[in-house]
């Protein structure tokens, strides 16, 4: 019988061989990936690899930095199909080209691991074609297209809210036809990877707490299974394929090859059985010392992932330029891909950055606490008695919003809810930033090929009035002229005076004025997932935005 010591070396050894036959799969999918989209190979071998035995559902996870394995999932998972073996890979490398694991914006993580998992594997089925198919691709490709049907098109931000509102719904309620059971066969055809550790993921989620589906132990703690899953994985892999997975290996192979002969399999159980006992403890005690709230990110951890996070863009951006360039080569298999990148690529753009593009210098008649020095003015105070050095300013600078002309395109393609959340949101925005003086000169125009209305607003008070009674006029076609010559026409008889900016939010394709206006204008176009976004004249801003870009006051600029 052999002695604990023994015992302990086998066990090493057998990890170490599980290690590298697990790295090995890794690099066989990483070169056949390669062989195939050459523009990726970057991406591919950007991340190092880890071994860990947590107890992770799925074989690989990622950070962004590193890929993380469970070796003997990683050498099961190539056992049972290299396809999906291969597709794993890709899946995981989409989501950090996507820059999915670095979002902190989605407090529903269910729903947003969700969105992120439909929206990578919709990419790598149109990528891989028939080289890597497997078995339940049809079924995936039918679930997608009843998506779009739902939703309209596979863009994260869309996806991400009608997930959360199905899963918000009643325990046996669904939204539009989405329950619990149909959002848990999502997740059983479309997850492929751990994502609890994304960076992204530390931020408290919606429901946290709660059971969620797919849900898996986080790295770092330990699984009472998680050694002995899949330990006899070398004695159960067929001749074949061990000779195909083990002719990589150095020298080493023999001596790893012996200690695995000279195991008997009674010990091994015993000892498995004991260790895994040991681990379910040691697990119990990790859960009972977790803090309710997730821990606060260091400085350092923050500029890690920020740094790790430009890196993947930068490799995005390089992919795009890489496939545009040779699109007659890839064709129609990279067109998912083009336009999930340029989704991704797109400039993030605050909002309330815009609107502070459109603001005036005023100088208002108010003690101006900024600029005031109190060391001289306690100075003289204390030597005089009552005569400060320096007295505090009379007057302030500030940066207000007085004029400003905002235009609703009410063209036919156009939702009233939507208008009606984009004009909440904007004036959310100016008072939440004080960007208002207290008198107000805001005309709110709305025009498809002509001007259907226009509403004036001189009062901070008369906003909510308007929102309650705001109906849109109009639904005919788009021309963006008329509403540029109303809004001259409004500066000529001097109720814009001093018009700053003007804000157009549209979502279709419209006539421009042939000549540059004198102020600002900034064209807001709905994203409806198009790859292909409506030119704008040189003059004028144009920014992106969707409807969860409005609900929560973010939106993108290209």
């Amino acid at each position: 019988m052999p002695s604990p010591q023994q015992v302990e070396d086998r066990k090493t050894q057998r990890r170490k061989l599980e290690d590298r036959l697990a790295a090995d799969v890794i690099e066989e999918c990483r070169t056949q990936l390669m062989l195939k989209f050459r523009f990726l190979d970057l991406a591919l071998w950007r991340m190092e690899l880890e071994p860990l035995r947590v107890g992770m559902r799925y074989p690989t996870a990622t950070d962004g930095e590193k890929v993380y394995l469970d070796p003997p999932r990683v050498v099961a998972r190539f056992q049972a199909s290299f396809a999906e073996a291969v597709r794993d890979y890709l899946h995981l490398t989409m989501h950090c080209i996507f820059r999915h694991p670095f979002d902190e914006d989605h407090p529903h993580k269910e729903a947003w691991w969700l969105a992120c998992d439909l929206v990578c594997e919709s990419a790598v089925m149109d990528m891989c074609g028939d080289r890597f198919a497997c078995e339940d691709d049809k079924h995936r490709r039918e679930l997608l297209d009843e998506l779009i049907k739902e939703v309209g098109s596979l863009v994260p931000g869309k996806l991400y809210l009608f997930f959360r509102q199905a899963l918000m719904m009643p325990e046996g309620a669904a939204y539009r036809g989405y329950d619990r059971s149909k959002i848990n066969e999502l997740h059983a055809l479309f997850e492929r990877d751990n994502h609890e550790s994304w960076p992204g993921s530390s931020a408290k989620a919606d429901g946290e707490g709660e059971p969620q589906p797919g849900e898996t132990m986080e790295l770092g703690q330990e699984d009472s299974d998680g050694l002995d899953a899949g330990s006899d994985i070398m004695e159960e892999l067929s001749d074949e394929l061990k000779e195909q997975m083990e002719r990589t290996l150095n020298a080493q192979k023999p001596q790893d090859d012996e200690a695995l002969e000279g195991d008997d399999s009674q010990d091994a159980a015993d000892e498995g059985t004991e260790e895994a006992q040991s681990q379910g403890d040691d697990a119990q005690g990790h859960a009972d010392e977790q803090p309710d709230e997730p821990e606060e990110k260091t400085q350092e951890q923050r500029e890690k992932e920020e740094e790790t996070r430009r890196d993947w863009e930068e490799l995005a951006k390089q992919i795009e330029m890489d496939i545009q360039t040779f699109s007659q080569e890839w064709g129609d298999e990279a067109g998912s891909l083009i336009a999930s990148l340029r989704i991704a690529n797109r400039k993030k753009y605050d909002y309330a950055t815009l609107l502070r593009q459109f603001m005036q210098s005023n100088e208002l008649m108010k003690v101006n606490q900024d600029e005031f020095d109190y060391i001289y003015y306690t100075f003289g105070m204390d030597m005089y008695g009552n005569m400060p050095f320096i007295e505090p300013l009379e007057y302030k600078e500030e940066h207000k919003m007085r004029d400003l002309a905002i235009v609703i395109d009410t063209s036919e393609s156009v939702s009233g809810p939507l208008v009606r959340r984009f004009l909440e949101h904007t004036f959310a925005i100016l008072k939440e930033f004080d960007s208002f003086t207290e008198h107000v000169n805001v005309w709110i125009v709305q025009c498809d090929s002509r001007v259907q209305a226009a509403q004036h607003i001189s009062r901070l008070d008369e906003v909510d009035a308007l929102m309650e009674n705001f109906h849109i006029r109009g639904f005919g076609g788009t021309d963006f002229r008329p509403a540029f010559a109303y809004v001259q026409g409004l500066r000529e008889n001097g109720s814009l005076r001093d018009l700053k900016g003007l804000i157009y939010f549209t979502d279709g394709l419209g006539a421009f004025p042939e000549k540059a206006p004198d102020y600002d204008a900034a064209f807001v176009f709905m994203d409806d997932g198009s790859s292909i976004l409506p030119p704008v004249p040189p003059w004028a801003i144009k920014v992106v935005i969707d409807e969860e870009s409005i609900t929560r006051l973010g939106c993108d600029e290209e």
